[in-house]
């Protein structure tokens, strides 16, 4: 695979940025006449909410209507020179090898398959096994007119697949996954570059505990709304969804009913619903969310709204099913995991701020770094946003907002980067020096 890739690379190479650009959009039309078949296959096989389904395949075809745009930033281009003439190009990598999780698998591939392509790189394309149809498909619509190597899936077992980020000929990898499985990525890699393997870029877009700021004065409707969409939509499985909510203590009276009444109209049910907002969660996920309640609870959370549900099943809470659930935490209590970690399920912590100034203190104590959101009077939000860290700050918009132009990645456990176009990331900058006269 790596071999084809390689040569793969090389007749990417006769072809120019334009032309590149000419067979990403002819993608782009194949993806939107296939979308409702994407669709089924991704309700299907990774149990997105169809309404979610949806919008994964919008968002990913207002990113191909916005990558020429995007691509600006990469094309050759004079720079100052103090004699002569300096060109400035941006060059492949050159095999790319891509890690995708489950929770993604429209936009995810479609991101780094066509910023890859438009970089002059080649793609491996490593989905999540819960999803690998769903992306295969993707990618088939989106390719069909690039050349034989461009984007090939990679289906072997995990261990294999994981050792090909280290392997010879792979030339930069990015790994869309937990920051866990990002931070063992690299320790793979500096085991084999102990070994004399050719250093590459590794590109991790890992794991988010955003904060949701409310502060006094704000649209509280607007608010409430944003807050139970980003917090709860593809079952709370979204690395830039609300996680943490954080409202001043002014505003709470007003803010936390009109949040309880806005998750309460959050629909639960079958995937394949169009009314459903929040699929079933099973397995680890659910586990994992019983004990995060658990401890909340024991330490004085209390739960304040919940769709009521049966018992997930043995040895798990009874406390949780699934259902869309807040959790009012005191401040000694922003410790447990459900606050200090990120919850990919539909459950979220609620904390309360003196003021704007803690408000911030709350969001930025985290190791973690991928954006945040607040909502409140213009001048008082702008500045709370400009204190607060990551690389996606959305004022009075949910962090849910889709924009391809507001780019997604953080800083620290969520990302090295920050809010960087991938394709930009995908290239590396050559100077090119002429003399005068030469």
């Amino acid at each position: 695979m790596i071999a084809a890739a390689r040569y793969a690379v090389q007749e990417i190479g006769r072809l120019d940025l334009d032309a590149r650009l000419e067979m990403i959009a002819a993608g782009a039309s194949a993806i939107a006449a296939e979308a409702r078949a994407i669709e089924d296959v991704a309700v299907a096989e990774a149990g997105q909410p169809r309404k979610f389904a949806r919008r994964e395949i919008a968002s990913a075809l207002d990113l191909l209507d916005a990558l020429p745009a995007l691509t600006e930033a990469i094309r050759p281009r004079e720079v100052p020179s103090r004699s002569g003439t300096t060109l400035l190009e941006f060059a492949p990598y050159g095999v790319v090898f891509g890690w995708h999780s489950s929770n993604s698998p429209i936009w995810v591939p479609t991101l780094l398959a066509a910023s890859a392509f438009a970089g002059g790189n080649a793609l491996l394309s490593r989905p999540s096994r819960r999803v690998g149809t769903a992306t295969a498909r993707v990618l088939e619509a989106l390719t069909y007119r690039w050349p034989l190597g461009a984007v090939q899936v990679v289906t072997t077992p995990p261990d294999e697949a994981e050792a090909m980020i280290a392997a010879p000929g792979v030339d930069a990898v990015v790994a869309h996954a937990s920051t866990a499985t990002c931070r063992r990525h690299i320790t793979r890699l500096a085991a084999a570059y102990e070994s004399g393997a050719t250093m590459r870029p590794y590109i991790p877009e890992a794991s988010g505990n955003d904060a949701l700021i409310v502060l006094a004065g704000a649209d509280m409707e607007r608010a409430a709304d944003a807050a139970a969409l980003s917090g709860f939509a593809n079952s709370g499985q979204l690395c830039m969804a609300a996680k943490r909510l954080i409202v001043e203590r002014s505003a709470r009276d007003e803010f936390v009913p009109l949040l309880l009444e806005a998750v309460g109209r959050l629909v639960t049910g079958p995937a394949d619903d169009d009314r459903t907002d929040v699929a079933p969660l099973a397995g680890a996920a659910l586990a994992r969310a019983a004990e995060d309640l658990d401890e909340a609870l024991a330490v004085g959370g209390k739960v304040l709204t919940q769709t009521a549900g049966t018992a997930p099943g043995e040895g798990l809470s009874p406390r949780f099913g699934g259902f869309p659930t807040v959790v009012l935490l005191p401040g000694s209590a922003l410790h447990v995991r459900l606050w200090r970690d990120e919850s990919f399920a539909p459950l979220r912590g609620l904390a309360v701020a003196d003021d704007a100034r803690h408000a911030v203190a709350l969001a930025n104590d985290s190791p973690y770094g991928l954006g945040a959101s607040v909502f409140g009077p213009h001048d008082k939000a702008m500045a709370v946003a400009a204190a607060l860290k990551g690389g996606r700050i959305t004022v009075n918009e949910g962090p849910l907002y889709q924009d391809p132009h507001l780019v997604v990645g953080g800083i620290g456990d969520s990302g090295l980067a920050g809010a960087r176009p991938k394709v930009e990331q995908l290239v590396h900058a050559r100077r090119v020096h002429v003399a005068a006269g030469g």
